[in-house]
């Protein structure tokens, strides 16, 4: 068992996921680089989920299994941000896996060199292709979405940008990642590379998240404001106009 702080903690929200999370564990322990800690965040599942879990546990391997009721994959993955010792945190879906072995290795090459607050690879999947999306800008991120199965964020992010918002039910870390990549105080960089295999029809693919597309602009905008100050003064001589119009 590793001691001290792990540089990764690998966060993987689970419901009803007995025939495909032992992909995802079996993903992770093949790594090369070992300083990491898997925490599976259960929605107290109803099936075999929780005893798959149990059935690594006598490896020598960090791995931790909370069953608990929850308010969706969100809610689960803020618990595990709360409970997560890493340096570095990461999402992994439990239909989703690591791509390689030496992932957390390049990873963590990367990070150390670089010590950006968030890094970015890729992912593939039958309907993404073999490389989603490569690097984002201004423009790309309204338009589409990082997957979170190719992030890694600081687990000092969410000290400044809060956690997932629960009230977007499937595109909360979407909002999230508008919301890092616009901050100022947040360093972000891409890096090429396919982090995992994205699995395609889950919930997130098959329902619409009808908040998130109501308030998708004005977040984009006020997000895109609060990085550019050209822009924040556009933005406030056009609110000014505005108010006197409307007077």
């Amino acid at each position: 068992m590793q001691e001290g702080r792990p540089f990764f903690s690998i966060i993987i929200p689970t419901y009803n996921a007995s025939s495909i999370l032992a992909k995802a564990i079996k993903s992770i322990l093949a790594q090369t680089y070992t300083g990491y800690e898997i925490l599976i965040m259960d929605g107290k599942s109803n099936d075999t989920t929780v005893q798959i879990a149990k059935s690594f546990l006598n490896l020598d391997h960090p791995i931790s299994i909370t069953s608990q009721s929850d308010d969706g994959i969100y809610d689960a993955m803020n618990n595990g941000i709360k409970k997560a010792r890493g340096l570095y945190l990461y999402f992994l879906g439990a239909d989703d896996y690591l791509i390689d072995a030496s992932v957390l290795e390049d990873i963590h090459q990367r990070l150390i060199l670089t010590s950006t607050d968030v890094i970015y690879g890729n992912v593939q999947s039958p309907s993404l292709g073999s490389s989603y999306m490569g690097e984002c800008d201004d423009q790309l991120i309204f338009h589409k979405n990082i997957a979170h199965q190719s992030i890694f964020f600081h687990r000092r992010i969410f000290e400044l940008t809060g956690y997932f918002n629960l009230k977007y039910r499937t595109h909360a870390d979407w909002a999230h990642n508008i919301n890092w990549f616009f901050n100022p105080d947040i360093t972000n960089q891409h890096i090429n590379r396919i982090i995992a295999h994205y699995a395609d029809g889950g919930y997130s693919s098959r329902t619409k998240d009808h908040q998130f597309r109501k308030d998708l602009i004005s977040m984009y905008y006020l997000n895109a404001i609060n990085r550019n100050s050209k822009l924040k003064v556009v933005f406030n001589i056009t609110k000014g106009l505005f108010s006197r119009i409307t007077r």
